[in-house]
């Protein structure tokens, strides 16, 4: 047996074992980062959710500015950008990890170019086994196949954005995420530089994605990121440039979305940056978790479940300077925020009755942490 085969019938093995069910049981974070240049990319730690404490940091892979990084929910497998070309001279990349279960190691399992300049965010649709991904710099989002043992394949579709704003960075447009619906039926883009929210109709068989119509924004907005409610009836989403959260109810059958609420993070007499940055709705849809760049806080919501309205309910201060991205671990007790000014990760203690979040001791230091994703 030569020793190609036996890499892939290793590979075959490794990718046939369930993923294991959240438990107690310490687990794996893989931390995306800013960092370019030898010894820099994804962090590995372990994560002990019984206490919310961080260790063992080390270097799980080499990729210049892994700035966001996607898990198959069933599969041990990770994705990540290579946020790279944001001069437009050069394409993005997307690469893709066979995780270990055992060790948390990460094996490479192939890389694509991304379609666009300035590969930033992810999105997977298990179903028709297909990455999506925003590229800010030249303002594209492409779908990307994946083969059946889950490395990227080629970009199947892509779509490029039009648009300006008044802002200095919104001289071109900015694809800043690109999120496929529960439905899997549609794809949805925040557009920093455009001001507007791209829609699309996405066919699962041909992977082809559909132009509808957009969602303008005051000008000088800068949509950033998007997340759906759990159940599907309601989408989230943030500002960069205004700092603000706007709440949708989402029709799945047409593809529309209706604004029900619309607030600022910051006091009208805020002398800071307006920046928010991250957003995220917890596993039982009753509340959504705001980061806010600008102030250096988190802010939690009360989800109205009938209307989709917020209601604030804490801020926070978030432990660093520039709270980047965050995540919720797979048990809902504790939120972890990627600080990427401060060069560290922070532990919340999440109550599950109020959603409230409350500072713990632990925290890690991590260059450039801007992305999380847990294992």
């Amino acid at each position: 047996m030569d020793r190609r085969h036996f890499i892939i019938m290793g590979l075959a093995a490794l990718l046939s074992r369930p993923v294991a069910a959240a438990t107690g049981a310490p687990m794996r974070l893989y931390i995306g980062t800013q960092g370019s240049g030898p010894g820099q990319g994804i962090w590995a730690a372990r994560f002990d959710p019984a206490s919310g404490t961080l260790g063992d940091l080390n270097l799980a892979a080499e990729v210049e500015r892994p700035t966001w990084l996607a898990r198959d929910p069933n599969r041990p497998l990770l994705y990540a950008v290579s946020e790279t070309g944001n001069d437009g001279q050069a394409q993005g990349g997307v690469l893709g990890f066979a995780i270990d279960p055992a060790t948390g190691a990460l094996m490479p399992i192939g890389r694509v170019a991304s379609g666009g300049g300035g590969a930033t965010h992810l999105s997977l649709d298990p179903v028709s086994r297909t990455l999506f991904v925003a590229n800010y710099g030249t303002g594209q989002v492409a779908a990307i196949a994946l083969k059946p043992d889950g490395s990227p394949d080629a970009v199947q579709s892509v779509q490029s954005h039009a648009g300006s704003g008044p802002h200095r960075r919104q001289k071109g447009p900015h694809a800043h995420a690109a999120v496929i619906d529960p439905s899997g039926r549609y794809l949805l883009s925040p557009d920093l530089g455009a001001d507007r929210l791209f829609v699309y109709r996405f066919d699962r068989r041909t992977r082809a994605l559909t132009e509808l119509a957009p969602i303008a924004f005051p000008p000088g907005s800068g949509p950033r990121h998007l997340v759906f409610s759990p159940d599907g009836r309601f989408a989230f989403l943030d500002t960069e440039l205004t700092g603000e959260v706007y709440a949708y109810r989402w029709d799945a059958r047409r593809g529309v979305l209706t604004q029900t609420a619309r607030g600022a993070l910051d006091a009208p007499d805020f002398a800071g940056t307006r920046s928010a940055s991250e957003l995220a709705v917890s596993a039982d849809g009753r509340f959504l978790y705001v980061a806010n760049r600008g102030a250096n806080l988190l802010h939690l919501f009360a989800i109205d479940r009938r209307s989709g309205a917020l209601r604030e309910q804490q801020r926070i201060d978030c432990g660093g300077r520039g709270p980047w991205s965050f995540g919720l671990d797979p048990s809902g007790r504790w939120l972890i925020v990627a600080n990427q000014a401060s060069g560290n990760l922070s532990v919340f203690a999440v109550d599950r009755a109020s959603g409230k979040l409350s500072a713990t001791a632990s925290s890690l230091v991590v260059d450039k942490p801007v992305a999380i994703a847990f294992f």
